[in-house]
């Protein structure tokens, strides 16, 4: 047992040592995007319901630090300002399943291939499902938008109002927003990651599952009900992918696992309809397996090496420690926060 716990904290702390100059790198430049892009851009640029508005949601959608759940209310209010299904859809696909912070990490722990290939199969996944939900918009009333909520300024975010400096609105969706997010998950995965890493032997999923496309349909069943951030997911597919398991179904469970869980499957029904979800869910599925299959001919053909394990060698050995202690203070005030929302004598009710 001591072992075991020993070896799992030497997988875990070996991930956060290669991943976290990479992972605050990419909260920070989330945060930038977040300050300097804007909710009404944003809306402007998705407006209509031709297939061009589905291409510009799909490559906006793909770099925005927005995960299964804060993608939601984006998306809706995407739809209540006139965007069409089809860029609603691909707006809901990319953003959860891609970001420039789950980029940044899987370039750190699974090489540039898939740091390359991971976000382009967001996109092409996000626009088969686009593409197919404008089809049906054409038959569809246009949806009723919503007026700004300041009529002074025709905008949501009101000029009217005093707000908080640029840098403190910065460190706030940092620290704060990114935090409540991404850190309990992203600890959670670095400990799943480290466990799986000294539990699993070396070339189990070679030995137990054999085929390539039973792995993918493995992680095609585990990863759609599962909720599971792009960037948490990340160091678990590095993980399983060296135990043995297929590059393509390692993609399979990072484009299924961040862009499907209940929670989104019933805001899409209650969005867009019942037809709307199931459709939604199959093309993710179906897309996820062609671009999973793709990915393993072409890594045979060209034998590719699908994790470098050389990322870390283009950052300075203090830089990377450095990375990793200011990565394990950002996790631990995220979990530490988690932990007091969530304690038991805060929901007691009041003495009277």
């Amino acid at each position: 047992m001591y072992e075991i716990l020993t070896a799992a904290v030497d997988a875990g702390w070996s991930i956060l040592y290669e991943a976290g100059f990479y992972v605050v790198f990419g909260l920070l430049a989330a945060g930038l995007i977040h300050l300097f892009v804007s909710r009404d851009w944003i809306v402007r640029t998705l407006g209509g319901r031709g297939f061009g508005s589905v291409v510009r949601a799909a490559i906006l959608g793909a770099p925005l630090p927005l995960c299964s759940c804060s993608v939601l209310p984006a998306a809706a209010a995407l739809r209540s300002k006139g965007a069409g299904r089809g860029a609603t859809v691909s707006f809901l696909i990319s953003t959860p399943e891609t970001g420039i912070d789950s980029i940044a990490v899987t370039w750190a722990l699974m090489g540039p291939v898939m740091a390359i290939v991971r976000p382009a199969a967001a996109v092409v996944t996000a626009m088969t499902a686009g593409f197919l939900e404008t089809l049906r918009d054409r038959r569809e009333p246009p949806p009723q938008v919503a007026a700004p909520l300041c009529t002074l300024c025709n905008s949501d975010d009101c000029l009217h109002v005093a707000k908080p400096s640029r840098w403190s609105r910065f460190w706030t969706f940092v620290l704060f927003d990114m935090g409540d997010d991404l850190g309990p998950s992203l600890a959670l995965g670095l400990v799943l990651a480290g466990i799986l890493g000294a539990v699993v032997p070396d070339n189990f999923f070679e030995r137990y599952l054999g085929s390539p496309w039973t792995a993918m349909l493995v992680m095609l069943v585990v990863g759609l009900p599962l909720y599971v951030c792009a960037t948490a997911s990340t160091p678990l597919a590095a993980v399983l992918v060296a135990k043995g398991l297929n590059p393509g179904a390692a993609l399979v469970f990072l484009l299924v696992g961040p862009a499907t869980n209940l929670a989104t499957i019933l805001v899409v029904a209650r969005m867009l309809g019942k037809a709307s979800a199931v459709m939604y869910v199959a093309t993710i599925a179906a897309v996820s397996l062609i671009c999973g299959a793709a990915l393993d001919l072409a890594v045979g053909a060209l034998h590719v090496n699908i994790i470098s394990g050389h990322a870390h060698e283009l950052v300075p050995p203090w830089l990377l420690a450095a990375g990793a202690a200011l990565l394990g203070a950002f996790l631990a005030f995220s979990v530490g926060r988690w932990l007091w929302r969530h304690l038991p004598w805060r929901k007691a009710p009041a003495a009277k």
